[in-house]
């Protein structure tokens, strides 16, 4: 097939060319009306003209060149050269002479004739030289330097060229000529694959283009350059961005060559990244683009061949006026050109569709990779996304299952340690409420974790006091610090805000860790915490925190396992225990929030933490309305019905509210709950999550359409995060996670309590 395509393309251009050549006598006839047309275009000049009518004349030639030269219309200025070019000499109007030479050498380039267009431009260079004129040889540099661009080979020279051109263009102060040699050289140094000197000349090239006010074609050429420039510094997703710009700066009726040059990046970085599909997807509007180019260029190599035919033939045409013997001659020389032409193009068009065929046959292969890596991928992902699932539920039933129990462990030694009559067991029953205390620790590192693994973190952002929140946290650490004989100390710069706006939770959980990290290892010495503003604007600032102990420190070459999950460093003592789980979740959480954290150490002197966040500046606190003032007394003689099927946990949660003179009424499962909650009137309803015969879902769904006001409370040994969006839907008013801290559980109840009763007296008035 795409050998019959190739001998039709390859036989209709033949026909056109023969045709050209059978009729050439009919073209020779043309020469007088085509060199007519152009001098009808420009002011009438004469023999007997003036010095300033031929000035207006070269004036208006250079304005006319330069407008064909821009439409591609690359034969008629061929045609007028040697006139034009005899014209600016008469003229003896240096600039006048540089311009014209520089329009018929850049036209001489576009049709490949670089051997002439050399000629001219090194004739124009020395010329500036002699006349010492910095402008003429700033403009002749940098022709010579987009020629030597141009040809292979010369890619030392090409930068050389640019350096000196820019210079020069320096001491003139010619910004838009500044870009041009800056940009150039940043793709001469990308095409060398140096990465250092392309990105110096990029950022100049963006001065500059700042100051030319962003043109879109110098921006979306410059954004290319930048791209490359990343890929050679293995910087995909940074190279992406610049790719990405480039494109869409990039009209698709202007701008083909750089929406091409855009694509063609994105698709490596892509490639680069592994990000196959991404691959796939670019490649199908790259070839759009590539079709349509490959279109251009083989009619551009064509139409470039027939310019220079046909400025060669009209060339002599116009000098055989004199000679009519001349004439006859050249003809036929011209006609043995012409076939040897004719010749050559059709060997270039042949390789040119060789070429296209091998390209078509690599991008098939390609496209086929592609599908079958995303077929690959595709599955992968579906194994992944199981996997995750299962993981989530195998996390959730390790939840509930270790949590029940450890509740009506934690909550009976709690209650037997304020038994009078046990005093005598206080320190075996606070051996086991530790022991206790520490397995739930382990069981919450563990959720903590897959927690943010699997990016259930949502993100709640609250004004916050820097100073307040560092001094809370210290207090919080007030037993430890005793215990340990150890000194903490907080060190605020001035220049940090007061009130910032973030995730003020996620900020505490980081600095307790550290903190409580330090605490551990550091006896009799000191621990300080130390806030400092590294970069300030007006909406962000950038806030350095850093936490540093005098304890034993860490040898060099353990620093990199201490933030790896499960690990602990070995230490002289045994006592210093813990999950391995506590620097992990510190690392998880700071590049959750866009920062980095790393550590310093040395033996015998500390360690020290430190890790930056870019925080939100805030003027002054949220304005809440004011907690209720809480008092346990307010749960004496309430009505409490404790809904909960585990025989433990029923004792444990009956006595805590007993010893607050709480009247307590137990249901084993949900049914039980609603015929209870029908027949009485209880102030509060304590609700477990997961029961037999109705779960607590259903069964509040059930209290609710009979009975709106009185408070429901989850419990539930499950993360909470799983299961917070039903366990409000289902009508509950609030949550509490087993094995829960005795006060926090009694503070909840009051709170929802008092809530309800002011929603009562607001009711009554």
């Amino acid at each position: 097939m795409f050998i019959m395509k190739f001998l039709h393309k390859t036989l209709f251009l033949i026909v056109i060319l023969f045709s050209l050549f059978s009729f050439s006598q009919e073209q020779n006839k043309a020469v007088d009306v085509s060199l007519n047309s152009i001098i009808d275009k420009l002011p009438e000049i004469s023999i007997d003209s003036t010095a300033a009518e031929i000035t207006t004349h070269v004036d208006a030639m250079i304005d006319w060149m330069t407008g064909e030269h821009y439409n591609l219309n690359y034969a008629p200025i061929l045609i007028y050269s040697e006139k034009g070019l005899s014209l600016a000499e008469k003229s003896e109007n240096k600039a006048h002479i540089h311009k014209v030479r520089s329009v018929i050498g850049n036209t001489l380039l576009a049709v490949k004739d670089t051997i002439r267009a050399k000629k001219l431009f090194l004739k124009s260079l020395n010329e500036a030289k002699k006349a010492k004129d910095s402008s003429l040889i700033l403009k002749s540099k940098g022709n010579l330097a987009n020629l030597y661009y141009s040809m292979e080979g010369y890619q030392s020279k090409t930068i050389s060229s640019y350096l000196e051109s820019i210079e020069i263009a320096s001491r003139l102060k010619d910004t838009t000529r500044l870009f041009i040699l800056h940009h150039n050289l940043s793709r001469a140094y990308n095409e060398a694959k140096d990465a250092k000197n392309s990105a110096y000349h990029i950022d100049k090239t963006g001065i500059y283009l700042n100051l030319l006010n962003n043109p879109p074609h110098f921006k979306a050429s410059h954004l290319h350059n930048k791209g490359r420039m990343l890929l050679l510094l293995n910087k995909p997703e940074e190279a992406i961005k610049n790719f990405k710009q480039t494109i869409a700066l990039s009209p698709a009726n202007e701008f083909k060559e750089a929406l091409i040059e855009g694509y063609t990046g994105y698709k490596e970085a892509l490639a680069m990244k592994g990000d196959y599909k991404g691959v796939y997807e670019v490649n199908k509007k790259l070839e759009v683009y590539e079709i349509e180019k490959n279109k251009d260029d083989d009619r551009n190599i064509i139409e470039s061949a027939t310019a220079k035919l046909n400025a060669e033939r009209f060339k002599d045409q116009i000098k055989s006026k004199e000679l009519e013997k001349k004439l006859l001659e050249e003809q036929a020389e011209s006609k043995t050109l012409l076939i040897c032409v004719i010749l050559a193009i059709l060997i270039l068009v042949s390789i040119i569709f060789i070429q296209t065929y091998i390209s078509n046959f690599k991008r098939k292969r390609l496209i086929t990779d592609l599908k079958n890596k995303n077929v690959e991928y595709l599955a992968a992902k579906k194994q992944s996304e199981e996997l995750t699932k299962v993981k989530s539920k195998f996390f959730a039933t390790v939840s509930h299952e270790l949590r029940t129990p450890l509740y009506g462990v934690v909550g009976l030694s709690s209650i037997l340690l304020e038994n009078n009559d046990l005093k005598k067991h206080e320190k075996d029953l606070k051996s086991l409420k530790f022991s206790a205390n520490y397995l739930l620790a382990l069981v919450n590192d563990l959720l903590h974790i897959n927690k943010i693994e699997n990016t259930s973190f949502k993100e709640e952002k609250t004004t916050f006091d820097i100073k307040e929140l560092s001094s809370t946290i210290a207090s919080s650490f007030e037993y430890v610090r005793l215990q340990n004989q150890n000194e903490i100390k907080i060190q605020i710069q001035e220049d940090v805000p007061t009130f910032l706006h973030g995730n003020s939770v996620r900020l505490s959980q980081i600095l307790m860790n550290l903190i409580g990290n330090a605490f551990k290892f550091t006896e009799r010495g000191e621990i300080i915490l130390a806030i400092k503003n590294i970069k300030k604007t007006t909406e962000t600032a950038t806030i350095q925190f850093i936490v540093s102990d005098t304890g034993p420190g860490i040898e060099n070459h353990k620093l990199n396992q201490i933030f790896d999950e499960f690990t602990q460093i070995d230490s002289m003592s045994s006592k210093y225990q813990g999950t391995g789980l506590g620097l992990p979740i510190v690392k998880k959480l700071v590049e959750q929030a866009g920062g980095e954290i790393r550590v310093e150490s040395e033996l015998g002197k500390g360690t020290t933490f430190i890790f930056n966040l870019d925080i939100a500046i805030s003027n002054e606190l949220d304005t809440t309305t004011p907690a209720p003032i809480l008092n346990f007394k307010q749960l004496a003689k309430k009505q409490i019905l404790i809904v909960e099927d585990n025989r433990i946990n029923q004792i444990v949660t009956k006595k805590i509210l007993e010893n607050e003179d709480v009247i307590c009424t137990i249901a084993q499962n949900g049914e039980e709950a609603v015929t209870l909650v029908k027949e009485n009137a209880f102030d509060l309803v304590l609700m477990d999550i997961n029961m037999p015969v109705k779960n607590g879902f259903d069964a509040t769904v059930e209290i609710r359409q009979f009975n709106t006001s009185i408070p429901i409370i989850a419990l539930t040994a499950v993360e909470i995060e799983g299961q917070k969006s039903q366990i409000f839907s289902s009508g509950m008013n609030d949550i509490i996670l087993k094995p829960y801290d005795i006060d926090t559980f009694k503070k909840i109840i009051v709170y929802n309590l008092s809530v309800h009763l002011k929603d009562e007296l607001r009711k009554l008035a």
